[in-house]
């Protein structure tokens, strides 16, 4: 008797588990702001976002109803994993890793620096010139060329625990490793540069203020609308609106 008893308990437990998370809400209850009554559907104007009260006459806006509504119909749908970042969970940690693109000073070298060395060692054979200057041309060309064959061992890693969100970039290359706490994360926006680079964002709610720190270039919107759905789903931290987000 007590077997079956166990197993029957058991059942009970998973079953409720598994209504808890497929039972999000995707509705809104609308209350008056002055009597608290609830309002009925047919005083709502969804035109214009507003309610009228039924019991009291009050009208006000739903707009914050509305947008948040709006924001819960637009998270749901999940952004695929695309090419270029890969998730590894261990434990209760999540570690991201994004290769990273050529970019900044080092797509203007890539681009350029070959030219411009092979314009001054003919400068130098023709009218001349001091020897140094197509050396070190020539030099810092190669050193592009070499950066854009070995770009694909260009990494960012982005650790995730209940404590830090860490920063590193493999190999370093003058950039310092970052680390913040993640309980003071607020949100994560996505961003455009006046240099059309396109960045992940963080505010930063600490001590001195609320900060915003970029966390990450990428070169695709999809990417970058990735990392943002995979961090703030592990951090719990509920998706909305920021007015320095353009992208």
């Amino acid at each position: 008797m007590d077997q079956p008893k166990k197993q029957y308990k058991e059942a009970s437990k998973l079953e409720l588990k598994e209504i808890k998370k497929d039972s999000s809400k995707d509705f809104k209850k609308i209350f008056c702001p002055s009597c608290h009554g609830e309002i009925n559907a047919d005083h709502l104007n969804l035109q214009n976002i507003i309610a009228k009260c039924g019991s009291c006459n009050v009208i006000f806006s739903i707009e914050k109803e509305v947008e948040s509504l709006k924001t819960k119909n637009e998270m749901k749908q999940d952004i695929f994993r695309p090419e270029g970042i890969e998730l590894f969970h261990f434990k209760d940690d999540l570690e991201i890793t994004v290769k990273q693109h050529i970019q900044g000073w080092d797509a203007f070298g890539i681009i350029f620096a070959p030219f411009l060395a092979a314009f001054t060692i003919f400068i130098y054979f023709t009218k001349g010139c001091p020897a140094f200057i197509p050396i070190s041309l020539t030099l810092g060309a190669l050193y592009f060329i070499y950066k854009a064959f070995n770009y694909s061992k260009y990494k960012t890693f982005i650790d995730i625990n209940d404590k830090y969100l860490n920063i590193y970039h493999r190999p370093k290359n003058l950039r310092k490793d970052q680390s913040y706490e993640a309980s003071e994360i607020d949100q994560l926006y996505l961003k455009y540069a006046p240099d059309g680079q396109l960045g992940v964002y963080m505010i930063i709610n600490g001590l001195k203020g609320q900060q915003h720190r970029k966390l990450i270039n990428v070169n695709t919107i999809s990417k970058a609308k990735y990392l943002e759905q995979e961090i703030e789903r592990y951090l719990n931290i509920e998706d909305r609106k920021v007015p320095e987000a353009n992208a």
